[in-house]
């Protein structure tokens, strides 16, 4: 007669349990010894990738961080009239004897590219101890004043400079050119901020005309202000105080009817004194009236006239 263990072995169900059951136990030990492997190899990966970090660290530092060879012996920077020397040396801090790879050349040429004024920026580390800097300034074509009022003397501490694109900027050093640069009134004040992009049509429209002056050939015109307050059309003043109004658009047509003029008036000797451009055909034109003639005092009357001598 059979067994119950043995009758309990051949039962179909228990049989399947059993497998199932160590199968599971013998999944469970190759998964705590594969976590147990990854574990030990990752220590060993880890552990080794410290030391090689250290290693090149001071490898590092003794080869190119804290050798003397390479300390700061010379900069040459080229400034484009954007600050001085010294302005550079207390904005970046950099100093003589400087570790060339301990300066933070990242940092420098962020801190540069925030200065309005700058429009470019270039930093090489030349080795063993070169620094070469050099910086591209934005070219201003105009000021740009506070006040609304174009009577207003000069003044470039209530002004900013503007360049083409409408870019608003104040200068660190106050170039002599910029002594001739027109001005541009009637610009809201709340708008006129450093660093800050200057939008706006009319005051787009006060830059077109100013390139279009200067891109006119053998142009007679230098302008000396602008006013744009009126909105609907520019009042310009020229470096002979001649008052030109120009229509907000079509510019080169308009420059070219005033350059005729100007020529007109340098081959007759006159002098414009106002003229609108505004309008399309028979332009308003207004000239400066010649002075007349001194009046001859009644001393220079009573004074005789030395008489001819006679011929024999």
């Amino acid at each position: 007669m059979k067994s119950a263990s043995a009758t309990k072995k051949r039962t179909p169900n228990g049989v399947h349990y059993l497998n199932v059951k160590m199968r599971a136990r013998t999944a469970q030990r190759k998964r705590q010894r594969l976590i147990g492997q990854l574990c030990a190899v990752s220590l060993i990966v880890a552990v080794a990738c410290g030391l090689i970090w250290f290693g090149l660290n001071k490898a590092l530092d003794k080869f190119f961080f804290s050798n003397p060879a390479y300390n700061l012996c010379e900069l040459e920077v080229e400034l484009d009239g954007v600050m001085t020397r010294e302005d550079l040396l207390a904005e970046t801090g950099i100093q003589s004897g400087d570790n060339i790879f301990r300066i933070d050349i990242a940092g420098i040429d962020h801190k540069l590219r925030e200065i309005p004024m700058v429009a470019d920026v270039s930093i090489e580390r030349i080795m063993p101890g070169r620094i070469e800097i050099a910086l591209t300034r934005r070219i201003p074509v105009a000021w740009v004043s506070k006040s609304s009022d174009s009577s207003v003397d000069y003044d470039p501490n209530s002004m900013l400079l503007v360049d083409d694109s409408g870019f608003l900027m104040k200068p660190r050093l106050l170039q002599q050119e910029y002594h001739q640069l027109p001005i541009i009134y009637g610009v809201k004040v709340e708008k006129i901020q450093e660093g800050s992009l200057l939008e706006g049509d009319d005051l787009k429209n006060a830059l077109t005309l100013l390139r279009e002056a200067r891109d006119q050939a053998k142009s007679l015109l230098v302008i000396r202000s602008l006013n744009i307050s009126k909105g609907y059309c520019i009042d310009a003043l020229t470096d002979q105080n001649a008052r030109v109004k120009f229509a907000s658009g079509d510019f080169p047509t308009q420059l070219m009817k005033l350059q005729r003029l100007l020529e007109h008036c340098r081959d007759t000797g006159r002098e414009i004194e106002s003229v609108n451009l505004m309008v399309a055909k028979n332009t308003p034109v207004k000239f400066v009236m010649a002075a007349p003639p001194e009046p001859v005092s009644d001393k220079q009357k009573s004074i005789p006239q030395k008489s001819k001598p006679k011929k024999n």
